[in-house]
């Protein structure tokens, strides 16, 4: 097993935590689409579904360009880099976190909405096709991260890799960290 796989899954459990925080705040739109009876229409549950898995994607990739982390890395002393050892830049993180987060989660949605509305029962394609997908790159990606040397499934397309952060003490300060902003010249710090 990689020796940072251990760290790499408690740092994840500990990211959703926050994703399903981020979950949470759906509730009140939830109420207000079943008492207007949106939620009979499988297209509106659908696009509903996706909200939750594009912010978390979109904010794990904003923490890890800001930050060089999501906040369960940090906790565990790690950074993402590219393939340089430098900081990733925005695009890498984007796709690392599309395949990590928004990609898995929002396939597990089409099973379960396709399944609430009956897609297993009536073949419906798509609920299939998903659930025939969504498991399998569960396990590649869990696999990946078990035995990947710091280059899990999505790291892999998107050249980037986990580390033990070169700041030790990274989830207590970002001083001396390359992602620490700098000020521009004559600016207060």
């Amino acid at each position: 097993m990689d020796e940072l796989a251990a760290d790499r899954v408690k740092a994840y459990a500990r990211d959703c935590i926050g994703y399903a925080a981020i979950t949470a705040g759906t509730v009140p739109l939830g109420i207000v689409a079943h008492a207007r009876g949106w939620g009979r229409r499988r297209g509106f549950v659908m696009a509903m579904s996706a909200v939750p898995p594009a912010v978390a994607t979109l904010f794990a990739t904003w923490q890890e360009r800001e930050h060089g982390a999501t906040r369960g890395k940090r906790h565990y002393d790690l950074v993402v880099l590219d393939r340089s050892l430098a900081p990733a830049g925005y695009g890498r993180l984007l796709l690392r976190n599309t395949v990590k987060i928004g990609l898995p989660w929002q396939l597990g949605h089409v099973v379960a909405v396709g399944a609430a509305f009956g897609g297993f029962e009536d073949r419906d394609r798509l609920t299939w096709s998903a659930a025939l997908v969504t498991y399998p790159l569960i396990g590649a990606i869990m696999a990946s991260v078990l035995f990947g040397k710091g280059r899990a499934l999505p790291d892999r397309l998107a050249g980037t890799q986990v580390a033990k952060s070169p700041v030790q003490g990274i989830r207590r300060s970002l001083v001396g960290s390359p992602w620490r902003r700098k000020s521009p010249p004559g600016a207060p710090a």
